[in-house]
């Protein structure tokens, strides 16, 4: 009975979240002539972003509910240029690649679109053989925040923690993005530094970790593409 009760719950809390939904994402196409869309907003919502995330932020009406792997609520042609930063290595490939296509999809020609995501390659090169000081460093940092159960910082652990823990279900390198990004339909793609991009849109967005900069930015890589 009680179960039968927290489904019935459940479906009337997603009705009203798609209910919601709809007149978010009509208000904002309506208000707005240059249109951005964030994807997995988390505690990012930006200025004039259309931000959205899969879970439910009560109290928090700037946030449009959005499950990245399914199909996307907007019309073709509909956004300028797609954020996110933290959020495709929470989905499968397959998945992944899918929410790159929506993005191609509603994207107007010539949109850009800018991925942030943990570095699988740099994640591999904690165990170069003379590894560099950021790598020494961020290794201890790594061990200490966040593995249990072992007793000394070595790259083992810290890899493995990695790529089970936060619900990551796959860690891209620079060719496995740059990869999806062109089964997806786009072109030009180019890698970019934290906070640094030609188009002013893509600018200064990354927030992850900001009180880490330095191991967020060793840990994370940044493509850009364009939408012909």
């Amino acid at each position: 009975m009680r179960a039968a009760a927290q489904r019935l719950s459940e479906r009337l809390r997603r009705t009203g979240r798609l209910a919601r939904r709809r007149k978010q994402i009509k208000a904002y196409l309506s208000d707005h002539s240059v249109r951005k869309l964030q994807l997995g907003t988390g505690d990012n919502a930006l200025d004039g972003w259309l931000n959205t995330d899969i879970h439910d932020f009560t109290g928090r009406n700037e946030i449009v509910y959005l499950d990245a792997r399914r199909p996307f609520p907007f019309p073709d042609n509909a956004f300028d240029v797609v954020f996110s930063e933290h959020m495709i290595e929470h989905i499968d490939y397959a998945d992944g690649v899918r929410c790159l296509r929506e993005c191609h999809r509603i994207l107007r020609p010539g949109g850009r679109i800018r991925i942030a995501t943990p570095s699988l390659e740099r994640l591999i090169r904690l165990y170069d053989a003379e590894p560099t000081d950021l790598q020494r460093r961020y290794l201890r940092w790594a061990f200490e925040s966040f593995v249990e159960d072992a007793d000394a910082p070595l790259p083992g652990y810290v890899v493995n923690n990695f790529v089970r823990a936060w619900g990551h279900r796959f860690i891209y390198d620079e060719q496995t993005l740059r990869r999806g990004l062109e089964a997806a339909g786009f072109d030009d793609v180019e890698a970019r530094a934290l906070g640094d991009s030609g188009d002013e849109r893509l600018r200064g967005l990354e927030r992850h970790m900001s009180d880490v900069e330095e191991f967020n930015a060793y840990e994370t890589i940044v493509l850009e593409a364009r939408r012909p």
